[in-house]
């Protein structure tokens, strides 16, 4: 394990998500994953962010919706493993 974050997305500011994902250096997996609300506080950036790790959901990821995904910093494909 190189790295950890926990968010609490329903009462934390974006700008932590963001702060964190700018931090992953490249090469590194990435396991992201919501139970109950992750998209209300994600904006543009943040999708755009998370997008770049592989993910093809994040875009249509709405309020309630559950989420996992398993990515890389510097990957050149989408990632199979999201759902």
């Amino acid at each position: 394990l190189l790295l950890n974050s926990f968010m609490f997305s329903f009462s934390s500011d974006v700008a932590h998500i963001i702060e964190f994902l700018k931090t992953i250096q490249d090469g590194t997996i990435v396991l992201m994953a919501t139970y109950d609300d992750g998209a209300t506080k994600l904006n543009e950036e943040a999708r755009k962010l998370i997008a770049e790790l592989g993910s093809t959901s994040i875009t249509n990821l709405g309020f309630r919706d559950n989420w996992v995904f398993c990515g890389g910093k510097g990957i050149k494909t989408k990632s199979p493993f999201e759902q």
